[in-house]
Formats: C-alpha cells, structure tokens, sequence
C-alpha cells in the first residue's frame, strides 16, 4: 500500500519502469469508470461517475489543472520537489504522495483512471509514454514533447490506443472567440490567405542567460537527477528551478515552443499547417558592453522571430507564418485606425480580398466599433460594413468549462476539442521553430522522411539521444 509520504528514491535508481507494470499488466489496465446508477440532488456526483486522478507535476501548472478537476477523485499527487508542492498536497490531503512518477505508477495502476501530465517539457513524453502503456486517460501541458520525434511517438501511440480520451493545456481551444474567428477565416471573406503574422507577450521569464558557472543545493528532500531525467546533467542552480527552466533548450523550448499552440488551434487545421517546407528566424543578442555581445546558444533570446514557409497545399496558396516574441511586432496594418493600436498578443490574416486582425486565441478584441463581429476585426473596414459574422457551426467549449470537458468526456468516452494528437501536430511546427532559433540556420524540411536535409546538426536536434539509462 502507498504510503502518505514516501521516502526519496535513491539517486542511483535506474529510471525505467519496471516492465511488469507498464508493458505487462498495465496493458491490461483500463480505465474502469462505470455507467452512473445512483442519482443525488443538484450538484450530486455519484462515486461511480467520478473520475480516479493521478497527477505528475503539481507545484506549477499542475495545481491549476487539478484545480479545474475538483469534482473528481485526485487519488496520487507526484513532484520532484515537495517543499512547492506542499500546496497542493495540503490541498488533497487524501492523496498519496511521490517523488517519482514511476513508483506511483507501479503503485496506484490499478487505482486510477487517468494522469495529468505538468512537468517541464523535456519529461512530457517518457511519462506520457508510460501512461499510454497503462491504458489511462490523458491531459497534457503543451507542447506536448520537447522534440519532434517524441511528438511522432507519442501521436502515434495515442492513434493506436483510440479508447483513450486526451487533451491538450490549451485553454482558449473551442471557446466561442476561437470559433467565431475560425468560421470567420474559413467563410472566404478575405480570400485565399498568404500571410499569418503572429505576435507574443512572452518570454514571460529571464531569457539570454549564460549557463551558470557555481553549483547550489537543491531544495530539501528533492531528488534532482530525477529532475534532470532525460536530458544532459547539470548541477542544480536556481536558474533552472523552480519556474526557470523553460528558456534552456535543454529542459524547455522557448516562447515559441511554450505559447505557438495557443494560437495555432484555431486556424492550423483549415490553413493546413502540418509541414513546413523551410524554417528560419533571428534573435536578440546578449550586450554586455559597448559593442560587446555573448551568444547565449544554450538559452533562448529575450525577443525572437520565426517563419515558416509552407508550398502551395491542394488548393491553397504559398504560405508564410510569421512569429514575433519579446515585445517584437509584425508593422502595423496600414489601414488599421490610427486611434486602434496593436494589441500586445494577436494575429494577423493577409489574403488576397483583405485582413483579419483577431486576439491571439482568436475573437474581436478591439471593444465595440464598426459592424461588431465576434471572429475579429475585417480591414479594410470601409470594405466590410454589410458583411456579417458567419452562423456558428462548430462545437464550442468555453473556458470555464476546459477541464470538465476532458473529464466528461473520459467518462462517456468521447473526444475532446483539442486532443493530444493534435497537440503533437502543432508542437512539431514549434519545435521546428524552436530549432531554427536554437541552432541559427536555415531548415529545410522533409517532414514525410523526418529530417533536415540541409543540416546535420539540426537533424540531430530532431530525435536527440536521451541521457544514459532513460528511454522511451
């Protein structure tokens, strides 16, 4: 039986789960949620139709995901670092406690229905590969992978497992501003697209940072190798944990790779956006004097731009996404109000009839002028005025209602919004952002074959070796 709190794993501890349970009886493990019998008053939830919850990661996001699961029955809490995760652990004081996700996978298989996945983005796949193999129910933190053939891995381990029900942390996915703008694009009204410029508030952290040089201690009572899991060795330093870790190619993958799925879901699908042909961008550099400048290739830049050039696709166009982060904005368009300004996150839709200016999750977000259209903004807006906003045709989720939907639908055993499959196409397009910036070239990309065909050491970023003793 678990205990309440279990003691730290030994440092030499090899990390891969024993085969029994993740690749032999695990298998066999599913999710055994069954039909409601018991009806209660308003609000009831009969225990038969609460859903047994294990997350990984919950001294960060993880307490917001878990948060947005109350009504069900979170039965195993797992962090590296107890001391942040005391919240959340005071929080669910029924729940049984770990340091290692493998252990409460050995330990709780047979007691869970489903895992929520908050832990730095270089761990997202071996622990989503473990969960798959036990037959779970998954919502995920994006980018789901930290590389792209973790994405391919892990999109299609999901495929070959289609009774799992899975979603992606992508908060704004099938809201009613999303939609809106979605049915807006698709309606034809600025005709076929050439051009997507996309703009981001973040990094919401320090970025074009040198690796430290000093070694510190690692809170108390954490396990730190675990921490570093699959990734090259560093010695602990606070500017990688905690919430720091997300700039350093090693364990996160930039502004890019944290915020491109929470614009892409709206429009990647109907732009056709799965495989880039070429993949470059540019960063800030680091001054430290006069004319004096450090590369920081180990670390993302404080502002960057990324584009992607996809080839004609059916009957589609050429296309350039254009990315900017870091306070960096594509120009403004030149027949936007003078009195309207850009706002600090948003989205820009050049086609060939017009444009369409959108928040960044997608909606109108320029307050009430004009023929108000919930999809964004139409310009020329002289050019506009009787145009109206489609009729709603897809299915909408707002916000409120992001986590509950995954969790109904794991119990009635529909599909989500935005599932991890999903997740993993956009994350691949990130990633190979993420690349170009990390590496400094130009990509060019045979997605059906996998590679980078014009670089050896950008293919080698595309399916990295894991630190000895972890495998997927």
């Amino acid at each position: 039986m678990s205990s309440k709190k279990e003691k730290p794993i030994s440092h030499r501890r090899g990390p891969s789960m024993s085969r029994r349970s993740v690749l032999g009886a695990g298998l066999a493990a599913a999710p055994l949620i069954v039909s409601r019998h018991v009806l209660g008053g308003p609000g009831y939830q009969a225990p038969s139709d609460t859903l047994r919850i294990a997350a990984v990661g919950v001294g960060g996001m993880g307490r917001a995901y878990l948060r947005g699961c109350e009504n069900e029955r979170i039965v195993a809490l797992c962090d590296l670092d107890h001391q942040r995760a005391a919240q959340t652990f005071e929080t669910y004081p029924s729940a049984n406690r770990y340091h290692d996700f493998r252990r409460m996978f050995d330990r709780e298989a047979n007691n869970i229905d489903a895992v929520i996945v908050a832990t730095p983005d270089h761990t997202h796949a071996i622990i989503l590969m473990a969960a798959i193999g036990l037959g779970k129910h998954i919502y995920c933190a994006k980018p789901i992978t930290h590389t792209v053939a973790e994405g391919r891995k892990v999109k299609q381990a999901i495929l070959d497992n289609p009774h799992l029900v899975t979603k992606s942390s992508v908060q704004t996915s099938g809201t009613d501003s999303a939609r809106s703008s979605t049915e807006l694009l698709t309606s034809g009204v600025i005709g076929p697209v050439k051009e997507v410029h996309v703009w981001s508030d973040h990094p919401a952290y320090p970025a074009s940072l040198l690796r430290p040089e000093e070694t510190q201690t690692p809170p108390a009572d954490m396990d730190w190798d675990s921490w570093i899991g699959p990734a090259p060795y560093r010695p602990y330093h606070s500017t990688y944990h905690p919430l720091r870790w997300r700039p350093w190619w090693d364990f996160g993958s930039g502004a890019v790779g944290d915020m491109a799925c929470h614009t892409f879901h709206f429009y990647f699908k109907e732009l056709q956006l799965e495989s880039p042909a070429t993949i470059y961008g540019s960063a800030s550099t680091r001054q430290e004097g006069w004319f004096e400048q450090r590369s920081t290739v180990e670390c993302c830049s404080v502002a960057n731009m990324v584009t992607w050039e996809f080839p004609a696709r059916g009957d589609l166009p050429p296309l350039n996404v254009h990315w900017y982060d870091g306070g960096m904005k594509p120009h403004r368009p030149a027949e936007l109000d003078h009195a309207l300004a850009l706002m600090p996150s948003g989205v820009l839709f050049v086609g060939e009839k017009g444009k369409l200016l959108t928040g960044y999750g997608g909606g109108y977000s320029f307050g009430p002028r004009g023929t108000p259209r919930s999809g964004g903004l139409l310009l020329p807006e002289g050019e506009f005025v009787d145009f109206e906003q489609p009729a709603p045709t897809l299915r909408r989720v707002e916000m409120e209602d992001h986590y509950t939907e995954w969790t109904r639908a794991c119990k009635a055993g529909e599909k989500t919004v935005c599932p991890v499959e999903f997740g993993c196409e956009m994350t691949e397009v990130a990633q190979l952002g993420a690349l170009a910036l990390r590496t400094g070239r130009v990509i060019e990309w045979d997605a059906e074959a996998m590679r980078v065909t014009n670089s050896d050491a950008a293919d080698a970023l595309i399916d990295p070796p894991y630190r000895a003793g972890w495998s997927l």
